[in-house]
């Protein structure tokens, strides 16, 4: 079989191609915007006095931070040259407490499936290093988010609990996944 001359020249550049580097960078910008708006979620609690929701939810926001960490180790791993993608300002309103929950399952759902496009993208480019590592470690993290989010939401919405206890219950499972998560790692 032989390799043609545009495939040899593109990756002696870069180990990833233009369309899926492209993706990549974007992806960065939008783990930086759920930082932002779980941020925001953050603040929202911390007024209402439910501290251990803003910790939750600060705690969130710190995975989306190694999550575009992640993106920007394997773009420099495979010499792609970028630059830092514009972040977009959160706008949101916030109508309720169980609004910020249902915002980030919807927020997580969007994320699942950019990183799926992504993946999609790595194989039809046989670019089967960068297709595997978003396995490992993008898509696995991924369906966690989204289903904690899940989750989360079922327990927000629940009307016969009062929020100290919906907020306990929700940092307690989160913390206790955490450390199981380490654990593993």
């Amino acid at each position: 079989m032989k390799i043609s001359n545009e495939t040899i020249e593109q990756r002696r550049k870069s180990a990833i191609d233009d369309k899926t580097a492209d993706l990549l960078v974007k992806q960065i910008s939008h783990e930086l915007y759920n930082h932002n708006l779980y941020r925001t979620f953050a603040n929202y609690f911390a007024v209402k006095g439910l501290d251990k929701l803003e910790t939750y939810y600060i705690g969130r926001a710190n995975e989306e931070l190694l999550h575009h960490q992640w993106i920007v180790d394997r773009l420099d791993y495979a010499d792609v040259e970028f630059k830092y993608p514009a972040v977009e300002a959160v706008t949101n309103p916030i109508k309720d407490n169980v609004d910020t929950f249902s915002q980030t399952l919807d927020k997580e759902i969007e994320t699942t499936q950019l990183i799926y496009n992504i993946v999609s993208s790595a194989k039809e480019a046989n670019d089967w290093e960068t297709f595997n590592w978003l396995q490992e470690t993008l898509v696995k993290e991924q369906t966690e988010e989204e289903h904690i989010s899940r989750k989360y939401l079922k327990i927000a919405a629940q009307e016969d609990v009062d929020w100290v206890t919906k907020a306990d219950t929700i940092l307690t499972d989160y913390e206790s996944a955490q450390a199981a998560e380490g654990q593993q790692n």
